[in-house]
């Protein structure tokens, strides 16, 4: 007989799987039509990281009383601010890379992301070398190679962006499941995490995005100087990304 509690178990993770797979091809397909009309994808990301961290922060602020922080500064510093660091890269860079490559080819160089987590694992200690594992890094690796060898629409900077991201990305999640699994740091709630990575990555993106896209964006035919029913469409197309953004975090989060 079927015991019911590891059927709803099954059934919950079956559900945050497919809820995880559909915010993420969704706003994998959305981000390469959002940055076909409004070519600023770091200014997007900062956008995105921005909106969500005013919603937890609006959420927190109602749903959790005030009180001391669960975590120091030092850890903070220690553990936060990296994991947060390379989440914004990962992301960041890996907008960027939609600049220059297909949806196709950014899946399958995203996937590779596998590879590194596995040996971020491995130096982190977290995972123990095994030959399955490089037998896996190995299958991976040559699949890529035979995708992008003979590629037709192959663009090296735009390969190297996603790359970077897929790499920086292992990482992340390593990061982010030591900090999720660790009780004592208070932060295995999902909530909880994103509050406290989020204004991080935001100073992260911030200055990348200012920088190289600032100026370009205000002096932009289709954003400052065009006619408001053209901004507010720019707009709308903004904050239905930042909307996927944020439901995709919120997934990719409790699935650790």
């Amino acid at each position: 007989m079927l015991n019911m509690t590891n059927v709803k178990y099954v059934l919950s993770i079956l559900g945050q799987i497919l809820f995880y797979y559909s915010c993420s091809i969704s706003l994998t397909f959305f981000n390469k039509w959002c940055f076909s009309k409004f070519h600023f994808p770091l200014m997007v990301s900062f956008f995105q990281m921005s909106m969500i961290g005013h919603v937890v922060w609006f959420y927190r602020g109602i749903t959790k009383p005030s009180g001391k922080d669960p975590i120091s500064w030092e850890m903070f510093f220690k553990r936060v601010c990296p994991t947060a660091i390379a989440a914004s890269m990962d992301i960041g860079l890996s907008n960027w890379s939609f600049m220059y490559i297909t949806v196709s080819m950014y899946t399958m160089c995203k996937s590779t992301c596998i590879v590194f987590i596995l040996i971020a694992a491995i130096i982190f200690r977290i995972e123990k070398p095994k030959l399955l594992s490089i037998v896996v890094i190995g299958l991976i690796s040559l699949g890529l190679f035979m995708f992008t060898y003979k590629a037709t629409s192959f663009n090296l900077f735009g390969f190297i962006l996603v790359m970077s991201a897929s790499a920086i990305g292992g990482v992340r999640w390593v990061l982010a499941q030591i900090l999720l699994q660790r009780d004592s740091l208070g932060l295995s709630n999902t909530l909880e995490f994103v509050y406290y990575v989020n204004p991080v990555m935001v100073a992260t993106i911030m200055p990348l995005a200012l920088g190289m896209e600032g100026s370009d964006m205000l002096l932009a035919p289709n954003f400052i100087l065009a006619e408001r029913s053209q901004q507010l469409h720019i707009v709308m197309i903004v904050l239905v990304a930042a909307v996927l953004a944020l439901l995709l975090t919120f997934s990719e989060y409790i699935l650790l």
